[in-house]
């Protein structure tokens, strides 16, 4: 996908995944930042830290990352379309962890029926997004 320096900052965003499975938070972030640097208008860098932010209950920079996600994604694309239900799953979540389960469940339930195996449980873990 994209340029040498997309590919190397989605690298990056893999790597701060896999930190992440690790039990390795700190090491994440870092690789998210460095994925930011490299390239600051990778979709899937803002996608995972709003996955991340989501896990542990941030749910303001969980949606300034949504937001910028959608920002940077073309409607028209094949990569729009495959993260539809992480945008919406991602949002539904965020609402759900707030007490808004009025605004959580139709969201949560597009992502089921978009991505079932992935938003069965109503959360994306990161090996569900890697």
């Amino acid at each position: 996908m994209g340029d040498a320096r997309t590919q190397a900052s989605t690298g990056l965003v893999v790597e701060g995944l896999d930190a992440e499975i690790a039990s390795a938070p700190q090491r994440a972030l870092s690789r998210y930042a460095s994925a930011i640097r490299m390239d600051p208008n990778n979709p899937l860098v803002y996608l995972a830290l709003a996955r991340y932010y989501a896990d542990v209950a941030d749910s303001e920079r969980a949606l300034e990352n949504l937001d910028r996600t959608r920002s940077l994604l073309d409607p028209e694309g094949d990569l729009y379309a495959g993260a539809v239900p992480h945008l919406l799953g991602l949002r539904g979540w965020v609402f759900e962890e707030s007490g808004d389960s009025a605004a959580a469940d139709p969201l949560l339930d597009e992502a089921r029926q978009l991505a079932p195996a992935v938003w069965a449980d109503g959360r994306l873990d990161a090996n569900e997004l890697r």
